[in-house]
């Protein structure tokens, strides 16, 4: 048979699979048709960006399946140790579901009709249908259980070294990798040199799969041999480990000696665009395998070590630029990198968007507790990045890496953070942070801002949380964290709770959980730092009953409005409703409106109690809201949205019999879209059976016409306004007067 005949691999194998179920198969052919199944459970070839065989696979478990069910014991049993061994491998490594499973299957008939494989039952347990179910289960899980069997351990690890750090999925030789070090932890003394031997020859292949697959082994068995209890025992071992990626034989290595000169992997092939992938593993080795001597240029035997992670910094690739900042963490760890902070700030006036964005995340990563590392210049590096206004970054990734790192330095030196950080410099850093709550950047990706807004979410979270636990041990906690920049975080969150964004809402309503948890701060007046509404809150959102998710447009904002009582947040929780409003989105403007509405009925039209929303100020707060931003379509129109559904929704139907509804009513003649309603509203006030109701509104509606620009020549309202008197006892006069005055407007809108 052709050896790359899928086909004809597939139609052999459902036929002796039909023929070994019928039981037609001589114990003396039995051998060789195991021996040609042995091959057909691996039998996987690349094609393009997938493989086939699959399929050759699966049947091959059938064939196997159907012998264990016709064949007899006593002709199974000098094949059983070795059939024990393919199936589970194939059932643990496999990369389909179906094909583990199916293995699996195999396994058990074994199992129960022969009892002839090694700790059946045991490792039957453990490789079960659902055990092998998820393909990180089975290798990190599954796997490591079963390797605790010496009859099975060897195959495993042969099978990984072999095959799975080989092969054509990336994925495969990530998780393949893990899971030869959980395996190699059993004996990690015994297991763990001889892999990493094994898995360096692959360096030597030209195949980067096979070059990234042996780096990816490497790497893990290099950290296994530094977290391990029996480190002082395995430190020459680890040392072997590093020395891998420098050709020189292990046992011809001293103690002391780290990397070799000469390099098995080029340093142009690690450089190369087209091998991110190694390049980030590169770097993932050098962090998980440097030590001190290792960072010392004279006493390094690969100095161009440095030569990589600088290059990896410069990749466009994500994943090359986290590799080289952990990279960069790990010397931190070790060495002073000030200079290095120097030099990388200094290239961020001149670096491109790259460098800029790995210069974020590389701030964020240094050990700060380890050894100073300009701190300070750090996080003013990142403040400049961040700074919209002066001349910040315009890379939008740039900023999202800086707003990660802030939170990530105040951690890291948090338990010496009145040494490191002054607490004008940690305000400045939650001002940046509050400030990147308004950043909705648009590009052709879409709404790019929000990655922004996303990560100052969790930042500012981060930062409290931080804040909150050092808080005893902080000269003057209020400085660090002043009670009125606290509650505008809060109520910044609650506005990202409650915009338009699914993924926004969800990530900002479990920022603000966590906090309204967290306890209060061990400091004289910690009730300073109390969530204003604590209780309704909790009543709202954390009630017996299953949270569905904020990202749930239906579950959330009926709850979410009424948090329009608690004043300290009213405001910004509004802003947040109003621009829900203006989404296109069903699922989330269905609701929102009609929560809104609802709400807006139930309110008094006014009231003087404390915590406690009115129709008055509803209205007034979304005419402010336009005024102070009236220059901006993306916040005017959505006001004006948000007027035209409650004005729909007879929402502000009561506020006409308010006296100061009509201020409220009269302030929105400027605006052309409102106008014919304002004006229809106008009679009521007008023609008021009170005069004090009608002398007020004449008066009002004077000072606006004469002092804003409506679009619309009002000379003749304003002589009509100014001739009548409105607090005259003729009603006829009045409503004469006052329906001359609206018509005049009526004509005036219409010709405008």
């Amino acid at each position: 048979m052709p050896s790359v005949g899928e086909s004809t691999w597939h139609g052999a194998c459902l036929a002796c699979a039909e023929v070994a179920r019928r039981g037609l198969i001589p114990d003396e052919r039995l051998t060789e048709l195991i021996g040609w199944l042995s091959k057909a459970l691996y039998f996987d070839i690349r094609k393009g960006a997938h493989s086939v065989g699959s399929n050759v696979r699966d049947a091959a478990s059938y064939v196997l399946w159907s012998l264990a069910r016709a064949q007899s014991v006593e002709a199974l049993k000098p094949h059983a140790v070795n059939l024990a061994r393919h199936l589970v491998t194939v059932s643990l490594f496999d990369r389909e579901v179906h094909i583990r499973r199916a293995a699996s299957a195999a396994f058990q008939e074994y199992v129960g009709r022969t009892s002839l494989f090694p700790h059946g039952i045991d490792v039957l347990r453990k490789t079960d249908f659902y055990a092998v179910g998820v393909r990180r289960n089975a290798f990190l899980v599954a796997a490591p259980e079963v390797a605790e069997h010496e009859e099975y351990r060897p195959f495993l690890l042969d099978h990984l070294l072999n095959v799975t750090i080989r092969h054509w999925d990336p994925a495969m030789r990530q998780i393949g990798s893990q899971s030869i070090r959980l395996i190699c932890d059993i004996d990690l003394v015994h297991l763990g040199p001889d892999a990493a031997a094994r898995a360096a020859r692959l360096l030597k292949v030209p195949d980067p799969g096979d070059i990234h697959g042996a780096l990816l082994a490497l790497t893990e068995l290099a950290a296994a041999f530094q977290t391990s209890s029996q480190s002082q025992q395995l430190e020459p071992e680890r040392r072997k480990v590093c020395a891998r990626l420098s050709g020189i034989h292990p046992f011809a290595l001293k103690f002391q000696q780290l990397f070799a000169y000469l390099a098995t992997v080029p340093l142009a092939f690690i450089q190369s665009p087209r091998q991110e992938l190694v390049a980030a593993a590169a770097c993932q080795f050098i962090a998980a395998a440097i030590s001190l001597p290792e960072t010392q240029h004279d006493q390094s035997t690969v100095p161009h070590w440095r030569k990589v992670v600088d290059s990896a910094l410069k990749s466009r690739s994500v994943a090359v630029q986290e590799a080289a900042a952990s990279a960069l963490a790990a010397v931190s760890r070790l060495v002073n990198c000030s200079a290095v902070v120097d030099r990388l700030i200094k290239d961020f006036e001149t670096g491109n968007a790259e460098l800029q964005q790995s210069l974020a995340r590389v701030l964020g990563v240094l050990d700060y507790l380890a050894h100073p590392h300009g701190v300070q210049k750090a996080v003013r590096c990142l403040l400049r990045m961040v700074d919209r206004k002066e001349g910040g970054s315009p890379n939008v990734e740039a900023r999202r890496n800086a707003f990660v790192s802030m939170p990530q330095i105040l951690n890291n030196v948090s338990e010496r953070l009145a040494e490191n950080l002054p607490a004008e410099m940690v305000c400045r850093m939650m001002d940046a942070l509050l400030d990147g709550l308004t950043d909705y950047t648009s590009d052709e990706r879409g709404d790019v801002g929000s990655w922004v807004r996303v990560t100052c979410v969790r930042g500012l979270a981060s930062f409290i949380t931080t804040l909150f636990s050092c808080a005893a041990v902080l000269p003057d906690f209020a400085r660090f964290l002043p009670p009125d920049k606290y509650h505008e975080a809060i109520g910044g969150i609650l506005k990202q709770g409650v915009e338009r964004l699914d993924n926004v809402r969800q990530q900002a309503g479990e920022s603000f959980l966590n906090l309204l948890l967290l306890p209060l701060p061990a400091v004289p007046n910690a009730e300073l730092w109390k969530v204003h509404g604590e209780e309704k809150m909790k009543e709202l959102f954390l009630s017996d009953q299953e949270s569905v998710g904020w990202n749930d447009g239906g579950w959330l904002f009926p709850r979410a409005v009424q948090l329009l009582d608690i004043e300290r947040y009213c405001k910004p929780i509004l802003a947040g409703i109003v621009l829900s409003i203006s989404t296109k989105t069903d699922s989330t403007q269905r609701p929102v409106a009609n929560s809104l509405v609802n709400y807006a009925l139930q309110l008094p039209v006014a009231t003087d109690e404390p915590d406690q929303y009115d129709q008055r100020s509803l209205a007034r707060d979304l005419l402010d809201q336009a005024q102070w931003n009236v220059t901006s379509n993306n916040v005017v129109v959505p006001v004006l949205q948000a007027f035209n559904i409650l004005l729909e929704g007879d929402a502000f139907e009561n506020l006409s019999q308010d006296s100061e509804g009509l201020q409220t009513l009269i302030n929105l003649l400027p605006i052309p879209e409102l106008q014919s309603d304002c004006i229809a509203g106008l009679s009521q006030y007008l023609t008021h059976q009170y005069p004090r109701v009608r002398a007020d509104t004449a008066e009002y509606l004077y000072l606006v016409l004469s002092s804003k620009d409506t679009c619309m020549d009002t000379d003749g309202v304003e002589e009509i306004l100014l001739e009548t008197e409105w607090s005259s006892v003729d009603r006829d006069h009045v409503e004469h007067a006052a329906n001359r005055c609206l018509d005049l407007l009526k004509s005036l809108t219409v010709q405008a």
